[in-house]
Formats: C-alpha cells, structure tokens, sequence
C-alpha cells in the first residue's frame, strides 16, 4: 500500500536523460550504458542496459555467471553465436527478442552499417560477466587442419539477400539453382547474378601475400610447404567470408579478395580494413608473416574471359594499385591507399590501432600517399 500524506502518493516516475547514462563493463567491440538500475533511480528488482555495438564488431565470447537477461533487438541486424563450441548461429533483426539464461555462452556480431542496438533487461543490478573458451580449443590436442579460425561459421541464410542457402528451407531455393556461393560460402551464387555482363563499379580490393614464401620453400620441404600454405588460407579466408569478402583468386602464396561485389555495401572500404585486422589477428603466432594491400576504386566489374572460360572478377586501376599496395606491406603489415584511408581512417582509432603516413613512387601509379598500418604489438 502506498504511503500517503493529504491524498498525495510520495512514489513519483523518475527520468534518466542520455547524458546521465552511466558506463558499464564493455565486451569487446560492445559497450553497455545503465539506464535503469540501483544508482540511477534506486531501482531494486528491476535493470534496464542499452548495449551497442558499432558496424562489423563483435563482443568477445562470454557468459552471465548471475542472472538471466531479456534483449530486444531495437536497431540493426546481426548473428548471436551460441552452444558449447559456439557453432550455431541465430540471425537477429529489429524487433526480434533474445532469452539469454545464466551460463549460456555467446557471441553478439553486427553484420549491419550501422550501430547494433540492444535493449537489455535483467533481473540483478551488477552483472558478472566471463570470458568463455569453446569447448573445441580446450581440447588437449587439435589437428592443425581444424583450428578454431579454420571453422567459418556458416549460415542458414545469405547475408546479403537472406535467402535460405542451408538447413530444411533451403531445398526448394535448392531446386531453382541457388547454393552457396564457392567465393564466399556465407552468400548465395544468386547475388553473382545481380551484375550482368560486366559494368564499371566502385570496388575495394584487398591482396595479401605471405612474405618471403619464394625463400621458405628454398628451406622448407614440400610437406612443410604445403603446411604453410593450408596454415594461411584457412585462417585468411574465415576472416575475408565474416567481412562480406568474396575471394577473386587464390594466387599461389597469396590471395586476391573483392569487396562491394557481387553485392553493394556502403561500407566496403571498411569492411576490407576489419578482414585485414582479422586475418593479421588469425595468423598471430603462425610461423611466416602476411602482407596486406588495400585500395579503392572504380573497376570493371563482371563475367570477363573467353566464350569458354568466363569467370566473375575485376580488373582496373583499383585492383594494379592495391596489388602493387600489398608488395610494399612487410611482415605484419597492412598499406592502405588514399582512397580506402579517407574511409577507414575513424576505425584505426576505434579498435586502438596507428597508421603511419608516407609518400612513395608506387610503379605504374605514380607517387602516392599510403598509410602503413604495423604489426599489433599487443
């Protein structure tokens, strides 16, 4: 019963304004913001968090060791992995609702352009958060060919068009000629078909090259070799397919990778800089270094061959010149162009990474200004 003085009720509705949400525990690229909760308007039974988590980022692996949480999707779409190993994914859009019990492992991804925003609601004040292993790395002995960063998570659907490209739905899609496509298994062949014949389209090119591979295999066997090689495309290509990547050409000791294609995305550019920072980030202890090149640029963009022999890529300036890009990155290292900078620049400072800036007589360019991202030295 409420307590009353002259037929007035003393409980009142408190507002908490923006400026007056207080931070909270940030889990990985995710930061979460208190709005409801003991110190801000005294509540006692119930929380309210508003998580978010900025374009093509991810919270780390985690679990609530102390209580349960509603979340509401508010804005932006994405995946939560979850299960022992992490290897189911559930795709999240606006106005979808998550129950996330105590104990239960997961991942928040943001596969959108814009900021992944999450409504949270819980039933204990000060949430106990712990880093979580999946079960499949705590395992004493791994076989090199099925390292967690060989293990791309593939979806039921095409992340671009959403078209069911795995699981019971997708055997109809199947019928009709859609599968997943061979460039990025996380699309749909269906996406490819989007360009016909070949059109002129601003693209972001990324090439990487193992550094030094002509004289490892001067000291390297051929099963050493071979090993160096599975080593680098197993951890390069989940990191290039989670970026919306579609790998053009396996290049020998080296990988040519398209972004923008077959299907549009603003943040291409972006999106070229973060499979970058991911394949670095993979390839961390690995005994050889990778260098990356980066540029973007109008192409032509399309079916390109002969009668007989057509296959989807680019060919252009773009592509020559994050090519020739790539032949100046040193071990550990990514070089951007001025182009791809102008639209990368803000994520260096977000994920706490420097980028040092030079002017060099590019062959074929001409002199340009690049912008050398060196080796994580966490």
């Amino acid at each position: 019963m409420l307590d009353r003085t002259d037929g007035v009720s003393r409980a009142e509705v408190k507002l908490v304004k923006r400026e007056e949400l207080r931070p909270e525990v940030a889990s990985g690229g995710m930061t979460r913001t208190a709005a409801i909760a003991d110190d801000t308007v005294g509540s006692t039974a119930i929380f309210t968090i508003v998580s978010r988590v900025p374009p093509g980022l991810r919270s780390s692996p985690h679990v609530h060791l102390n209580c349960e949480s509603s979340i509401y999707v508010a804005s932006g779409h994405g995946r939560v992995l979850t299960g022992a190993n992490l290897d189911h994914a559930l795709l999240i859009e606006p106005g979808d609702f998550l129950f996330v019990p105590p104990d239960a492992p997961h991942v928040v991804i943001n596969d959108s352009d814009t900021d992944l925003v999450l409504v949270v609601s819980r039933n204990t004040s000060a949430e106990k958060v712990q880093d979580y292993r999946p079960v499949s790395e705590r395992q004493t002995v791994i076989d090199s060919r099925t390292t967690p960063f060989e293990r791309p998570i593939l979806m039921n659907r095409c992340k671009t068009c959403r078209t069911p490209i795995r699981g019971p739905l997708a055997l109809v899609w199947r019928l009709r000629g859609v599968h997943p496509y061979e460039k990025n298994p996380q699309l749909c062949n269906r996406c490819e078909k989007r360009i016909h014949g070949s059109e002129d389209r601003v693209v972001t090119v990324l090439f990487a090259d193992i550094r030094d591979y002509t004289g490892a295999t001067r000291r390297s066997t051929n099963d050493e070799t071979l090993s160096m090689l599975r080593t680098f495309f197993n951890r390069a290509a989940p990191a290039v397919y989670g970026h919306y990547g579609v790998i053009d050409q396996f290049l020998g000791d080296g990988m040519k990778v398209l972004f923008n294609v077959p299907a549009p995305r603003v943040s291409h550019a972006v999106d070229a800089l973060r499979a970058a920072l991911d394949i670095q980030s993979n390839l961390r202890g690995a005994p050889f270094g990778v260098g990356i090149g980066i540029e973007t640029g109008m192409a032509l963009t399309g079916h390109i061959g002969l009668e007989s022999v057509v296959d989807f890529t680019c060919v252009g300036e773009a592509v020559n010149t994050a090519a020739r890009l790539q032949s100046l990155a040193g071990p550990q290292e990514i070089v951007i162009g001025p182009t791809a900078w102008r639209k990368t620049s803000e994520l260096l400072s977000t994920v706490g990474r420097d980028a040092r800036s030079e002017t060099v007589d590019v062959k074929g360019v001409g002199e340009l200004e690049i912008h050398r991202v060196e080796r994580d030295q966490s």
